[in-house]
């Protein structure tokens, strides 16, 4: 496990109850105290307190490695869970050393890298997966099959939505020290929010042109977006709007998908789904979900691929569609222009 933020103690406790054994680095984790056992209850990032060679205690132990090297040394698997630009060069490094990688959103902070990641899991031959935890959401699957089926007829409209005050994203923590804050860890709401636009790569299949404006307008301490607005054309012709932004005081995450038979609407943080046809027929689909069950499920997928030799539902290629979508939509923004990506 590198990296003991919320995603890395998460991604750890979810594998010592599967029963793996998990070997983490963290250098904020770090101290000069020796025998030490850190809290994992507690923000590692804020605390920066801890021990290499101690033990975390992520409802089972896991043992604190001294360094990055001894972390991957001998693993099977490696999860990348630390500051976003981190993702592209501890994904390349473990792939080289041979071990399967599922690396948290995004997979890297620019295409470029992003493409040598992909480059490197094809060469390596080992299985390579992207943390896109709404691909297992019940909604998202459910949207998924709705399109799969047909249900929907030709797909013209999607909208996707997110938007939560950043100061209320790590309560306990401050804000402004957080890799979402900061340009040089791969913060912004594009990035952190780089879901919406993999799900909708998911659902409509490769984008084909992007228009956005991206700014930082609030009162928020932060060097970075705080605020997106998209609009996109998918290369099978529908359309599609995205807003997202860190500012919103509740948590908004919704989706709409008009098509020629039936128009779907969704609202992923309470699980409503409902089916509008064109006949005037409507039909509510039951799609709740408890978001720490999508994060389970993305890990059992991994280790179910690496154990079956098969592609994760999120393989290395489609994380780098997804960070070609999110950096069409910074170019867009900073040269108010229309990029073409297909």
């Amino acid at each position: 496990m590198l990296g003991l933020g919320s995603a890395g103690r998460r991604h750890a406790s979810d594998l010592v109850a599967m029963g793996h054994e998990v070997c983490a680095f963290d250098p904020r984790a770090l101290s000069p105290a020796a025998g030490r056992t850190i809290d994992a209850g507690a923000d590692v990032e804020a605390s920066g307190t801890g021990d290499a060679g101690a033990q975390v205690e992520v409802d089972g132990a896991v043992e604190l490695a001294r360094s990055f090297q001894q972390a991957i040394e001998g693993a099977a698997a490696v999860v990348v869970a630390s500051p976003s630009a981190l993702h592209a060069g501890q994904a390349a490094a473990a792939l080289e050393a041979g071990c399967h990688v599922l690396v948290e959103k995004p997979l890297a902070t620019n295409l470029e890298d992003a493409r040598r990641v992909v480059a490197l899991g094809q060469r390596t031959g080992v299985t390579g997966a992207v943390g896109m935890n709404l691909r297992f959401h019940s909604a998202v699957v459910a949207l998924r099959r709705l399109v799969e089926g047909g249900t929907l007829g030709e797909l013209y409209y999607a909208q996707a939505s997110y938007g939560q005050d950043l100061r209320r994203w790590r309560p306990g923590t401050d804000y402004r020290d957080s890799y979402s804050a900061r340009s040089e860890l791969g913060g912004g709401i594009v990035l952190d929010a780089i879901h919406e636009l993999d799900y909708l790569l998911w659902l409509l299949g490769p984008v084909a042109t992007v228009a956005a404006e991206a700014d930082h307008l609030s009162a928020l301490e932060v060097d970075v977006e705080d605020i997106a607005v998209v609009v996109a054309r998918f290369a099978a012709g529908a359309l599609a709007t995205i807003d997202l932004n860190f500012l919103e005081p509740g948590f908004r995450r919704r989706c709409l998908l008009v098509g020629s038979e039936a128009v779907a609407e969704c609202d992923l943080a309470t699980g409503a789904l409902v089916l509008r046809r064109s006949d005037g027929e409507s039909e509510e689909i039951d799609a709740r979900c408890d978001p720490r069950d999508t994060y389970r499920a993305e890990l059992v997928d991994f280790i179910d691929a690496i154990e079956r030799r098969r592609e994760p539902r999120c393989p290395l290629a489609d994380g780098a569609a997804g960070v070609a979508f999110a950096e069409a939509i910074k170019e867009s923004a900073l040269g108010g222009l229309r990029v073409v990506l297909t």
